[in-house]
C-alpha cells in the first residue's frame, strides 16, 4: 500500500560553485515513487558567465561510474541564471533505479561562480516515516 506521505531534506547546503568545484549529492530513493528536486540559484556573479550546468543521473548503487544521465543537462546558457531562479526536476521513480545523483558542474569562465542549494522531496512513500526519521540518512554529499 502506498501512503501519500513525503519527506524533504537538503541535498546541497548553500554552496558557492566556482570554476573548479564540481558539487554532487546522491539520493537514496528506496521506498518512494516520486522525487522532486529543487535547486535554488543566486544570480551569476559574472553577467557573461556560461555556467553552471545541472545533471541528474541514476544508478542501482553509488559507484560513480555506474550513474547514467536520465535527463538532458540544464545549463546556465539556457538563460535561467540571469537572475535568481529555481531549477526543478520532477522524477517518477517507479521505473527508475534506486539512487539519483545531482551534479552541479561549474562554468569555465573567470568569475563564473554561482551560489546554489538543493533540496529533495521523496513522496508516495511505501512506509510512514517515524517522527524521528529524517531523509538525511538517505543522502550522501560528495565534494
Amino acid at each position: 500500500m502506498i501512503h501519500n506521505l513525503s519527506q524533504t531534506d537538503t541535498l546541497l547546503f548553500a554552496t558557492a560553485v566556482a570554476t573548479s568545484a564540481t558539487q554532487t549529492a546522491n539520493l537514496d530513493c528506496k521506498g518512494a515513487d516520486w522525487a522532486t528536486i529543487r535547486i535554488a540559484c543566486l544570480a551569476e556573479v559574472n553577467t557573461n558567465a556560461i555556467g553552471p550546468t545541472f545533471r541528474l543521473s541514476e544508478s542501482d548503487d553509488t559507484v560513480v561510474t555506474n550513474f547514467a544521465t536520465i535527463t538532458a543537462d540544464r545549463a546556465g546558457t539556457d538563460g535561467f541564471l540571469a537572475s535568481a531562479a529555481v531549477v526543478r526536476y520532477d522524477v517518477d521513480l517507479r521505473k527508475r533505479k534506486r539512487y539519483l545523483r545531482l551534479t552541479v558542474l561549474p562554468g569555465t569562465a573567470t568569475n563564473d561562480g554561482v551560489t546554489v542549494s538543493a533540496i529533495a522531496t521523496l513522496s508516495r512513500l511505501e512506509q510512514t516515516p517515524s517522527a524521528h526519521t529524517n531523509i538525511t540518512s538517505n543522502i550522501t554529499v560528495v565534494t
